[in-house]
């Protein structure tokens, strides 16, 4: 079997509950952590400047930065011990650079702001606050360059959560961390022109791919290249832990905490791609993965029978789920939810030798994911002198809209067109199958490998839109030869009019009808 057991589901709990949508309140106190961002790092940019450094900016910088656009619904709770910690770092950071500026014999430069660092944080004055710049926005910054920022945003929160997994692998990101300032710093500018703001977004489409390619390497080095793997959804008697996200060196800490211990590890969402790397074969208990993904982590979480583990930069929207058995390593964690520190995780292995874990277990069909990019790139080549193009298909999101466009889709590209299709498939002579699973990269890595080795026009589907996917494209606009085609997204990455701005300023297409896709490209 290829794909996800329940690959036709159609119960979105993303959708029917609303999680993937971001509340008034909530996007205006987002309004006022992106004020302390923006005062934080102009004086952590003027330290650097002159030869100096702040841990302290830094690390809640990229945290807040990856929580905030990553989290749908952050309680007072977190906010206000987000901002409190912005006003606890901000006047010796400001001191620091000052003292460092006046030794240079530099007149320090001070950066106005309407925060005010000698209160405690207030949500209701936060909130007000958050309107005000919001409204002020609307008055002052064209609705393109909005948009623009927004979809800057995702691209920041693809870079940070890339920097703080390399660190966990011990890797020096610093000119990731850098970016980030100048892009925070951008929005200290009176001048928003959009077409610095698009270049602004080339550059760091740039950035997110080099930051990638090294944790690609990283993951490599430390747990062996990826290979094909049957992974089994099936479910054994016995206490366990389920482990969410896509941060899989965190996986291995916990693999390695339940070493010797009758405790099963099964991977949800992301994790599983940790399956296709030798280095996890090792681990005798980890069991396979569990559930159907982020669309649908309600009905996952509240059936999963043991603790539920959220790794950094995957706090999901928890207000609709039970208490008491969900933890997280994140930097910050929403209500009902216990923070896990400095790795220990024995709370949580209590919690699973309490729990009642599966009783009977679940018999379920196995998957095959991954490939060998060296063999896939070979016989593609082999292949090529028969075709004019080459289409590739990446990560699906298994909706029944989709599965209906990509099925029509395969059965009407002539004979003469390559299909590399990395979820959706149908079995014919020019449609070579893989399962990325959850590769996120394997797009990027195969559309570059084919604008080099063929000669041919490729165009590239993106079923879904996520921070992957949507600096990839930004990041593949410049491959030529290359065009883009782009699915629906959800309101939390990108609303309606903010994917009608990045089509129209990066020249990449919405999916519309089979036919009237299939005669543009082939026009061409």
């Amino acid at each position: 079997m290829n794909y996800n057991y329940n690959e036709d589901y159609q119960y979105d709990s993303c959708v029917s509950q609303g999680i993937c949508s971001v509340n008034p309140r909530t996007s205006s106190l987002q309004e006022v952590l992106i004020l302390y961002l923006k005062l934080t790092a102009y004086y952590a940019l003027k330290l650097y400047e002159n030869g100096g450094s702040d841990e302290k900016a830094r690390n809640i910088i990229m945290n807040t930065i990856s929580v905030m656009v990553s989290n749908f619904e952050f309680s007072e709770k977190d906010f206000e011990a987000l901002a409190n910690g912005f006003k606890n770092i901000l006047p010796p950071l400001i001191k620091k650079y000052e003292s460092l500026a006046n030794v240079k014999d530099d007149i320090p430069e001070s950066l106005k702001s309407v925060l005010k660092l000698d209160e405690k944080a207030d949500i209701i004055r936060s909130i007000k606050l958050g309107e005000q710049e919001f409204l002020k926005k609307a008055k002052e910054i064209s609705a393109e360059s909005r948009d623009l920022y927004k979809i800057l945003f995702v691209l920041a929160k693809s870079i940070c959560i890339n920097v703080l997994d390399l660190e966990s692998f011990g890797v020096d990101a610093e000119d990731g961390y850098l970016s980030i300032l100048k892009l925070l710093n951008s929005l200290n500018a009176d001048e928003q022109n959009p077409e610095k703001i698009k270049a602004l977004i080339e550059e760091m489409a740039e950035m997110d791919d080099r930051l990638m390619r090294t944790l690609q390497k990283a993951r490599e080095e430390r747990y062996g290249k990826p290979e094909v793997a049957e992974v089994s959804y099936t479910t054994t008697p016995g206490k366990a832990i389920l482990v969410v996200g896509s941060n899989i060196r965190e996986l291995e800490d916990v693999l390695e905490a339940v070493k010797g211990k009758e405790i099963d590890v099964y991977t949800h969402d992301e994790m599983m791609l940790a399956n296709t790397f030798p280095k996890f074969r090792e681990y005798s208990n980890l069991k396979g993965q569990y559930g159907q993904g982020i669309e649908n982590c309600l009905l996952d979480f509240a059936t999963f029978p043991g603790p539920i583990i959220l790794t950094r930069h995957s706090l999901y929207n928890v207000e609709h789920l039970y208490r008491g058995l969900l933890y997280t390593t994140d930097f910050a964690s929403s209500k009902g939810v216990i923070p896990i520190k400095d790795k220990d995780f024995s709370d949580v292995i209590k919690s699973a030798e309490k729990a009642k874990g599966f009783k009977t277990g679940r018999p379920c069909e196995t998957v095959t994911i991954g490939f060998n990019y060296d063999e896939v790139i070979a016989k593609i080549k082999e292949k090529a002198g028969k075709f004019s193009r080459v289409f590739i298909i990446g990560l699906g999101a298994y909706t029944l809209e989709q599965k209906a466009y990509f099925e029509k889709l395969f059965s009407q590209v002539p004979d003469d067109v390559l299909i590399v299709s990395l979820s959706y498939c149908i079995q014919r002579d020019n449609i070579i199958c893989l399962n990325a699973c959850f590769d996120s990269y394997a797009v990027t890595r195969l559309t570059e490998a084919l604008s080099k080795e063929l000669a041919l026009p490729v165009t590239v589907f993106f079923p879904k839109c996520d921070r992957h996917t949507i600096s990839q494209m930004v990041y593949l606009t410049k491959t030529e030869n290359v065009d883009l085609y782009v699915g629906k997204c959800t309101p939390i990455m990108l609303n309606p009019n903010m994917i009608t701005t990045f089509q129209k300023a990066f020249g990449i297409k919405g999916l519309t009808s089979v036919k009237k896709d299939l005669d543009e490209i082939l026009k061409k």
